[in-house]
């Protein structure tokens, strides 16, 4: 268990500090993944910059991802998991254009300009996996910008159901603090998960110098 984001991410700051990174960037997943990569960040001494991926929740359970779909229009679904629920592919099409049309808000907003990853070692923070979608996609979104290497860093995640196998095939490497069985969500190994708006996403980012050389947000 985790106090609280902030918490997570200096652990697995610790953890990721171990290890013999080149030029590294640490990149988050909006929004609960920054308050976790903030520290990691600080920590390694690296850029930070933001990849915006949204999951694309169940009809009637919006935390249960069936897939992903980030800003570049790259789309993930979990096929056996949609067919399982009795999802229809019209219905997925349209939430993945509803959800990339949210994620060009977000970045208009936050006025931010991409770190550069190529011939770098790439970290990935997250506040924690559960069924992986978010992750998966964001992993194949950076392998097409050329990095050194991917490293996933997340709290938790389930130890079971295959998560971090699949993780594990499309990153170099895979850092987790916590699994557990059952898992359920993320939400349940942190004492404190308030949901995070763009707003006070802006006021952490504001507190830190981790945006060298991009604009002031």
């Amino acid at each position: 268990m985790f106090q609280n984001r902030r918490e997570a991410g200096e652990k697995l700051a610790k953890k990721l500090a171990e290890i013999p990174f080149t030029n590294p960037v640490v990149i988050a997943l909006p929004r609960g993944g920054v308050e976790v990569a903030i520290p990691i960040a600080q920590k390694l001494k690296a850029p930070l910059d933001l990849l915006f991926v949204k999951k694309l929740g169940a009809p009637n359970e919006p935390e249960l991802a069936i897939g992903a779909v980030a800003e570049s229009g790259l789309l993930f679904i979990n096929r056996d998991l949609a067919i399982r629920l009795g999802i229809s592919e019209e219905w997925l099409q349209q939430i993945g254009k509803e959800k990339i049309q949210e994620i060009a808000r977000q970045r208009d907003s936050l006025k931010l300009e991409s770190v550069p990853v190529e011939g770098r070692d790439v970290i990935l923070i997250d506040d924690g996996v559960a069924t992986g979608a978010t992750l998966y996609l964001a992993i194949q979104s950076l392998a097409r910008e050329y990095p050194k290497s991917i490293t996933v860093g997340v709290p938790v995640a389930p130890a079971e159901g295959g998560v971090l196998e699949m993780l594990k095939e499309v990153s170099n490497r895979l850092v987790v603090l916590e699994t557990h069985t059952p898992f359920f969500a993320v939400s349940r190994w942190y004492y404190s998960f308030p949901q995070l708006t763009t707003g006070k996403v802006k006021e952490m980012l504001r507190q830190t110098n981790l945006f060298k050389g991009q604009n002031s947000i």
